[in-house]
């Protein structure tokens, strides 16, 4: 039997590998669909949608389905960060302690949302 991860494991996994706090950093600017999020972040769409959709949406929770588009014969997902998460300071480049304070208050926003969630999931 799987047991069922916690907000704070959830919220750990989505922020324990580099691309996903990528894509969180670009989801906190404004929505995107997997495409979208792959030309600005210059890396393979099959790459960034399974991180997007299977890990930060499925797995973790903390990115959330907010519309489709019908685009060329297909749909395009877009997807945003899940609802209630604060004004988070400027994230500045990778590595710096300003991305740590930008990836804390991230975490705790998303932690505050989840936990205010957990009866509805």
């Amino acid at each position: 039997m799987k047991r069922e991860q916690s907000a704070v494991d959830r919220i750990l996994t989505a922020l324990n590998h580099p691309l996903r706090r990528r894509i969180l950093r670009e989801l906190a600017e404004g929505e995107g669909s997997a495409s979208t999020l792959s030309r600005r972040l210059e890396i393979d769409l099959g790459i960034v949608s399974y991180h997007l959709k299977q890990v930060l949406a499925k797995q973790c929770r903390v990115v959330e389905l907010v519309d489709t588009v019908p685009r060329r014969g297909s749909v395009e997902k877009i997807y945003g960060l899940r609802a209630g998460f604060a004004t988070l300071p400027d994230a500045d480049v990778p590595g710096s302690s300003a991305e740590m304070a930008w990836t804390m208050a991230l975490a705790q926003s998303l932690f505050e949302t989840l936990d205010g969630n957990k009866d509805r999931e």
